[in-house]
């Protein structure tokens, strides 16, 4: 088995588990509190621990910050929280205008290709638009 760390926010929408990636201060906690008032549930917040097994990829979070959630101007927060969760999307974060009709994507991640979805994380829409990705990914199955 093979395990990457990856600097992320990560949380689960209906059994899908979702790692938000970008840069440092780009929104992956901001977005992930906005999944969460929308039904997600977190998994881990800053680190996550990507874990190969066979031929899916399982989230995870480091002992010392489970359900724990930075939010900015308010603090750390204690909410609920899931491990071990089959990883579905990654969620790219930049603060740049990006396309307008992008065409689909895939990021590889230990060797497995992952539907990728680039957004700009302070738009209003990005919790839809990452329900949509989610739902387009999940028809597909």
């Amino acid at each position: 088995m093979k395990t990457k760390e990856i600097h992320s926010t990560s949380v689960v929408l209906d059994d899908n588990g979702i790692l938000i990636t970008g840069d440092s201060g780009s929104g992956k906690s901001d977005l992930a509190l906005r999944l969460i008032d929308s039904g997600a549930t977190l998994i881990s917040d800053d680190i996550t621990f990507c874990e190969k097994k066979i031929d899916r990829i399982i989230l995870s979070c480091p002992s010392q910050t489970k359900g724990l959630l930075e939010v900015r101007e308010v603090g750390i927060i204690t909410v609920p929280f899931v491990e071990q969760i089959k990883l579905k999307m990654i969620v790219k974060l930049m603060n740049k205008e990006l396309e307008r009709l992008p065409r689909k994507k895939f990021s590889k991640l230990l060797g497995i290709n992952i539907p990728l979805l680039t957004i700009n994380g302070n738009n209003t829409s990005s919790v839809i638009k990452v329900k949509v990705k989610l739902n387009e990914i999940n028809e597909k199955v």
